[in-house]
């Protein structure tokens, strides 16, 4: 009798802790999706977003799935010539880039989202080998450079669609004069670079501003003949980008617009060679180290500073507090401006 009333208790207690065991796993989830959810955290994914997101916007991915493609990188022309430009509506991430002759020129980062059309294709400068290994490995779609320049690109680990080694995957267009009618399509550059590795994230993002001071527009000027104003967009949350008082469009007609807007003054140096006919010598920004930064989401800007400690990783942006800095899901753009250029924050 006594020992069918033990074999009966130890039962009962083995019950007991399976039921336990089941409503602690229905309430927290099983160790599997914990540890998901710590790496989709950790990762960069937004605050509060379900299901994957892309890795360098932090929005939720495509049909419910993370592309399985690196970065490209297209190098794209900013004079007043190239206007207007395509594809940017499309990219997760854009760089612009001052370079000789006081104007700029950008680095737009494609991985979620195709682009049709991306025009004008230009050439490389020494800032991209700085830029592009943060982003592992990715494909880079240029038209040629100095030859220490391509010679970096080289060695710095991306996929090389120098436009004189794959000319087929580039076309001309007749409405447009050399050089900036070169164009392309994300299509044709994933097709050549065939890896199937996404980017790491080089942000973190969250749905929650922190606090910042509220503005209705910020002008940048790199020099007499380069500027731009990015002015808040109450109505579709965005930053609009203006040029010489408008705002700016591009070919298919869209407004340039960015979910996040992040300004890295960088102290710039003279290349020690001539980049064009005029033989003007390249600039150089640097992007390792640490420098003041203003980061602009959600209406508000954040004054914070920069830091990065080698090409190989992001840029981390720290506020006053000491405490990293998050940005908006969606789409950045960053505008490196060197110590000698001007910032005007409007209220």
């Amino acid at each position: 009798m006594l020992r069918s009333l033990v074999i009966a208790s130890a039962t009962l207690l083995v019950l007991l802790g399976i039921v336990a065991y089941v409503v602690h796993a229905n309430h927290s989830g099983s160790p599997t999706k914990q540890a998901a959810g710590a790496t989709a955290s950790s990762s960069g994914a937004a605050q509060g977003t379900s299901g994957p997101t892309c890795p360098l916007t932090g929005t939720p991915a495509p049909a419910g799935s993370v592309p399985a493609r690196p970065a490209m990188a297209v190098k794209i022309g900013n004079n007043p010539s190239a206007l207007p430009q395509s594809g940017l509506s499309h990219a997760d991430v854009v760089f612009e880039e001052p370079i000789e002759g006081a104007i700029t020129r950008l680095l737009a980062i494609f991985q979620c989202h195709e682009a049709q059309r991306v025009e004008p294709v230009r050439s490389t400068r020494w800032i991209d080998s700085q830029l592009l290994p943060q982003f592992g490995h990715p494909g880079f779609a240029f038209a040629g450079g100095i030859l220490p320049d391509e010679h970096l690109i080289a060695r710095s680990g991306v996929f090389d669609l120098d436009f004189t080694r794959y000319y087929d995957a580039y076309s001309r267009s007749s409405s447009r004069y050399a050089p900036n009618n070169l164009y392309t399509s994300t299509k044709r550059l994933w097709a050549i670079d065939k890896s199937r590795t996404p980017p790491k994230p080089i942000f973190s993002f969250s749905k929650i501003p922190p606090p910042g001071t509220t503005l209705s527009a910020v002008d940048l000027t790199w020099s007499s003949i380069a500027s731009v104003q990015w002015k808040w967009d109450p109505t579709s949350a965005t930053w609009v980008r203006y040029l010489g008082g408008q705002p700016e469009t591009t070919a298919a007609g869209n407004t340039v617009q960015a979910a996040n807007v992040v300004v890295e003054t960088v102290h710039v140096t003279a290349g020690p060679y001539a980049e064009d006919a005029q033989l003007a010598h390249g600039v150089r920004s640097q992007t390792v180290g640490s420098g003041p930064a203003l980061v602009m989401r959600n209406g508000i800007a954040i004054t914070a500073t920069w830091e990065r400690s080698s090409i190989y990783n992001p840029t981390r942006f720290i506020g006053r507090s000491g405490a990293p800095i998050s940005l908006a899901p969606g789409n950045t753009w960053v505008e490196l401006l060197p110590t000698y250029g001007k910032i005007t924050e409007v209220p």
